[in-house]
């Protein structure tokens, strides 16, 4: 990163937990050119006004002045850091402002898991506010990553192509050649259209043809204008020339693709959205699972209905594995840019889904052409919800308090009222009262302390212990029960703590999984009422 100028130095200005600080801020405006690390789970974030999804491993360059905020899109269920820093131009002697070479003012990219833990080790392991040595350990083990922007010369063969690739698909509604497309990857247009034919199996012009029919059938998807208007919008001029290019790669006229989509090989990102689809009696061609989230019904589901897995790690979309399925859609949770860019290659891509479930069974019902379907199964969750909650406030104290408390790898947090399916389910639906300490920041995972959880003294508490793939919370867990305030608390002595799994209460509480929660609840709280004999 700083090989571009070897008088440059770089003096790490502050670290910052950048969860903690959004949580008391609506918005952070950075005083130094920063980066921005994501050590544990994913989020989106307004980055300058622009919005953007950011996983674990991400990190982003970020101009001085910038302003960050979270948005309504996702639950922030993350961890992350703000290393600021300065940059010192030893040669003049005198502070360089350095800047992000990009319109928005940052620039993302995906630094190795070691990275990561390396510099979440590094931080946790220091109690007060760490040194200058390790401060500077962090900022360049982070900046020797960042690539830098390189000569088209340096380009091997794949990446010159892959460039014209990514300007086809951000400038696909405009005019644009093969002469234009072989000037960037700096060939003749000759060698450029026998390489990338080589290299994609079609011509750069059929490769931009099927982009535009992508994005055609993800805005007839998704809107409900007139297929001779989205022509126009993907770049097509000639709205008879649409159909017959659109019927070609589709198999179908763009009228009968919209109405007969289910019958379609889709692929699904999300199990919770491949749930509902079963439920509304669409059957997913293959989903993406993490086998360590995957709980046993949702495997027996997907069995039993003939849906293919494909297992991938936490936070890494394999390409390959999906390209193999061959599927006529995609439909995905929350995907970065860069991820639909790749996605696109290999079919329309249908995202940033709502989180509410009964808005998302509402939405896939509408896609699917399974409107019926989806009002009954919102009224039959709505109808268990409300017998359930009628059952408990009927048993359950009226000042009883719940708590879902989450136990990390390095620590503890609170799981805000609005911060997920599961949470809105206790809090919202059913009614059920967060202890006072804890009702601000209800959409955030929230840092908690142990001397807060004592203060805070919850009658219930659902523990999940956090499943990743990349770390274990066995020790923290450890500690916890352990602790002198964990012995104190009325919920522990009174046998009203319940074990929770991360893969059901916070990546499937969708159509059947809901259900399965409602049921560990209601045997959780009841059996305190009624003990076991």
């Amino acid at each position: 990163m700083l090989d571009s100028n070897p008088n440059w130095l770089a003096q790490c200005t502050a670290i910052i937990d950048l969860a903690k600080v959004l949580s008391e801020h609506s918005s952070l405006q950075l005083e130094h050119t920063s980066l921005i690390l994501v050590t544990d789970g994913q989020t989106t974030l307004s980055m300058n006004g622009h919005e953007e999804h950011i996983v674990f491993g991400h990190v982003m360059m970020v101009e001085k002045g910038s302003v960050i905020q979270l948005t309504n899109t996702y639950h922030p269920d993350f961890s992350g850091y703000i290393i600021g820093f300065r940059m010192y131009d030893t040669a003049m002697q005198t502070l360089s402002n350095h800047s992000v070479n990009t319109a928005t003012g940052y620039d993302i990219q995906k630094v190795p898991e070691t990275v990561v833990a390396d510099t979440r080790i590094a931080i946790n392991e220091v109690t007060e506010q760490p040194s200058v040595a390790m401060k500077q350990f962090i900022l360049y083990n982070l900046l020797k990553e960042l690539k830098q922007e390189r000569r088209i010369e340096e380009y091997t063969l794949e990446q010159r192509m892959e460039r014209t690739v990514i300007y086809m698909q951000q400038k696909y509604a405009q005019m644009i050649t093969r002469e234009k497309l072989a000037a960037m990857a700096g060939y003749s247009p000759a060698y450029y259209s026998r390489q990338f034919t080589q290299l994609y199996q079609r011509t750069p012009i059929d490769y931009l043809i099927r982009y535009r029919i992508f994005r055609a059938q993800e805005m007839l998807l998704a809107t409900g204008d007139l297929s001779k208007n989205i022509a126009k919008k993907v770049g097509f001029d000639d709205a008879q020339y649409f159909n017959r290019q659109f019927k070609r790669i589709v198999g179908r006229p763009p009228k009968q693709f919209k109405q007969s989509i289910a019958d379609y090989r889709i692929c699904f990102l999300s199990s919770a959205h491949a749930e509902v689809a079963i439920a509304l009696e669409v059957n997913p061609h293959s989903v993406t699972v993490i086998r360590s989230l995957t709980p046993q019904y949702q495997q027996d589901l997907f069995q039993q209905h003939g849906v293919t897995l494909l297992e991938i790690p936490q936070y890494v979309l394999q390409q390959d594995i999906i390209v193999q399925q061959q599927p006529d859609l995609i439909i995905g949770e929350h995907l970065t840019e860069d991820m639909k860019q790749h996605l696109r290659t290999i079919a329309p891509v249908i995202s940033r889904l709502p989180q509410d479930l009964n808005t998302l069974i509402h939405d896939l019902g509408e896609l699917f052409n399974k409107r019926g379907q989806a009002r009954q199964l919102i009224h039959e969750l709505t109808a268990q919800i409300e017998n359930l909650k009628n059952n408990i406030h009927y048993h359950i104290k009226g000042d009883s308090t719940v708590l879902h408390l989450r136990v990390e790898e390095t620590g503890y947090r609170y799981v805000g009222a609005s911060s997920s399916e599961a949470a809105s389910l206790l809090y919202k639906e059913l009614g059920l009262q967060i202890p006072e300490l804890f009702r601000t920041n209800e959409r955030g995972f929230n840092m908690c302390t142990l001397e807060q959880l004592e203060e805070a003294n919850p009658t219930y508490l659902f523990v999940e212990k956090r499943i990743m793939d990349y770390y274990s919370a066995d020790l923290s867990l450890s500690n916890l029960q352990n602790s002198e305030q964990w012995a104190n608390l009325d919920a522990v002595r009174n046998k009203r703590v319940f074990y929770v799994d991360t893969g059901l209460w916070i990546n499937n509480c969708s159509a059947f999984g809901k259900r399965k929660i409602m049921q560990q609840i209601e045997e959780a709280m009841f059996s305190s009422i009624y003990p076991r004999t």
